[in-house]
């Protein structure tokens, strides 16, 4: 009996662990990037220097810069005030869209 209550807590741990992204949805990331292309280019290649290529970054990476924007513990001007209103499942959205993108743009 015990085993089994191991094998439970276990198997809930590692459900809670696993990326969300999994279940996002591309294409519904692309209509909700039109607001990144000012800066990160339409391609997901920045448009300036100063701004990061999302084009290929990998979606873990991009959902948890965004939601450290979205609760202000990483500090940009511009990507606060555009994080603030976007929810967990347009973050993972994001997120799959700009990972399914090619590093070089084309």
């Amino acid at each position: 009996m015990n085993f089994r209550i191991l094998v439970l807590a276990a198997v809930a741990i590692f459900a809670t662990s696993i990326d969300s992204t999994w279940a996002a949805d591309a294409a519904a990331g692309e209509a909700k990037s039109k607001i990144c292309a000012t800066c990160h280019g339409r391609s997901g290649i920045s448009t300036a220097p100063n701004f990061p290529n999302l084009a290929g970054q990998k979606s873990v990476y991009v959902a948890q810069q965004l939601r450290m924007f979205r609760s202000g513990e990483r500090k940009s001007e511009q990507m606060n005030i555009i994080a603030k209103p976007l929810s967990d499942q347009d973050i993972d959205n994001l997120a799959a869209y700009f990972e399914s993108l090619k590093p070089g743009g084309s």
